[in-house]
């Protein structure tokens, strides 16, 4: 986990922070038990932001739409209030009272929107897990391990229907009598669909959609529209959009429990397997980073699949308790 939290305000504000507080979601129970155990002072911060979920006491069953109303009127209210006060001098250990006082309405504002019963709904998987499943449509969705589709609660005839996606999951989207449109946000654009078969992969910034069956569109602000047809790839990486044809490739194994690795830098397999497994992995040498592997291997677990990556004679794979390390064979010990 990259983010850096100083306070325990920073904390209830992120939204899987509150799904492991709640326990509804084991891949965010993982992470955060993960960073918990990091350190004294993440151990420390995450009681305090506990204490802090504890006294605010919000359940689903007891926040109706009146509350939520005159939450945000109060909240609204006093941010207008505060922008018509007179500017007056005050000492140092007033204003951070006083700051600590607007972060801590602000969280609980948040936290009252989050928990609102019309809040969105998640199908997720955890490391390792991969699984089927279906949204209220009846599309059918298969998710690779620690991914999640999210979705609003109120999905209605003749009206849109969204997704988000983070991970990788593979649609097969059921075609409505009005022909509603059905929506996937990626981190990088939108995919427009009504009834089709396609996969779609957003890992850290890189999105990427291979279309199976059917046809979609492309949406991303302030670009063309990009159409596809069955066996095109839509990517996008550094910044940029390409969509290129992929006939031979394998890009659902996955869904197998495979890995379809074609000239793959071991840079880019060690990033799946983290993707994949939630484990550390350390790369010695540039060379070992650069080396390509073209190979199908399975994916039923962890073990068995970097006893096939190390099985290549290529690359040693060795595997501590907090780490694996991926370096070149070492040809003087056979």
């Amino acid at each position: 986990m990259e983010e850096i939290y100083k306070s325990p305000e920073d904390l209830i504000c992120k939204e899987g922070f509150i799904s492991w507080y709640k326990k509804s979601d084991n891949t965010a129970i993982q992470i955060w038990d993960s960073w918990i155990a990091e350190s004294d002072e993440n151990r420390k911060l995450a009681g305090q932001a506990v204490k802090l979920l504890d006294l605010i006491q919000i359940q689903e069953k007891q926040v109706g739409n009146d509350q939520l109303q005159q939450a945000e009127t109060k909240l609204r209210d006093a941010i207008s209030k505060s922008r018509s006060l007179k500017v007056v001098s005050i000492n140092r250990k007033r204003f951070w009272y006083a700051a600590a006082t607007v972060t801590f309405l602000l969280a609980a504002f948040s936290l009252i929107v989050f928990f609102k019963p019309n809040s969105k709904l998640q199908l997720s998987t955890q490391y390792g897990q991969i699984k089927k499943d279906s949204l209220p449509d009846g599309t059918e969705v298969f998710l690779n391990a620690n991914s999640k589709v999210t979705f609003k609660k109120d999905w209605q005839n003749g009206k849109t229907r969204e997704v988000w996606i983070h991970g990788e999951a593979f649609f097969h989207v059921k075609r409505t009598p009005a022909k509603d449109k059905f929506i996937v946000h990626a981190d990088a654009f939108d995919i427009e669909v009504t009834g089709t078969s396609f996969n779609v992969s957003n890992w850290n910034g890189k999105s990427s959609i291979v279309l199976k069956e059917g046809s979609v569109k492309i949406h991303r602000p302030g670009e063309e529209v990009i159409e596809m047809k069955p066996g095109e790839m839509v990517e996008f990486t550094d910044k940029r959009i390409e969509k290129k044809n992929i006939p031979n490739q394998d890009y659902l194994a996955w869904m197998d429990k495979r890995l379809d690795f074609e000239s793959t830098s071991v840079t880019d397999i060690a990033n799946i397997i983290k993707e994949h497994y939630g484990v550390d992995i350390k790369i010695e040498g540039k060379e070992t980073a650069e080396q390509t592997i073209t190979a199908i291997m399975p994916n039923d677990n962890l073990e068995v699949l970097l006893k096939a990556l190390d099985a290549t004679n290529e690359l040693q794979v060795t595997k501590t308790k907090d780490i694996i390390i991926i370096s070149q064979e070492n040809h003087n010990n056979q």
